[in-house]
Formats: C-alpha cells, sequence, structure tokens
C-alpha cells in the first residue's frame, strides 16, 4: 500500500513538471510534492530513484524561482513517470 502511495506521489509530480513546462504554476501543489519527493529522496538515499526524487524535488521548487532548461523539465517528468508506473507492478 505505501509503494503505491510512493509511486502515485512520482507520477503526480511527473505532472506538474509537465505543467510547470505549459507555464501552468500550481505554487502550492509545486511545493509541497516538491518537499515530498526532497523528504523521499532523503530518507531512501542509497539508491539510484532516491538521487532521482532529491533531483526532481529540487527542480519543482527551483522551478518557481528561476529559469530551467524545458529539457530538463522533460527528463525529470519522464524518469519519475516511469518510476511511478514500475511501483504499480
Amino acid at each position: 500500500m505505501i509503494l503505491l502511495l510512493l509511486g502515485l506521489i512520482d507520477v503526480f509530480s511527473a505532472v506538474l513538471l509537465g505543467l510547470m513546462f505549459f507555464h501552468i504554476i500550481l505554487k502550492t501543489l509545486i511545493i509541497i510534492f516538491g518537499i515530498i519527493l526532497l523528504i523521499k529522496g532523503l530518507i531512501f538515499m542509497k539508491s539510484l530513484a532516491s538521487i532521482l526524487d532529491i533531483f526532481a524535488g529540487a527542480m519543482l521548487i527551483m522551478g518557481l524561482f528561476f529559469s530551467i532548461p524545458p529539457i530538463l523539465f522533460w527528463i525529470a517528468a519522464i524518469l519519475l513517470i516511469q518510476k511511478g508506473i514500475f511501483s504499480f507492478f
């Protein structure tokens, strides 16, 4: 059950990254899910997937304040979607 919840957080964060690419900014959700991804990445620090969580969480939060190249949004979103979908199986 927890694995499904963590996967759902990954998928929803990827959707938020995609929306940020199209300049649809939901500030409160972006900050909340960015912090959740950072915490999740720091808790499970031993794997490569956790480093991806830290990277994506930082991208979500920094994307509100700085201009980030769009390719980085897409890379992080695709990797998060992949990670989230794999956690459902």
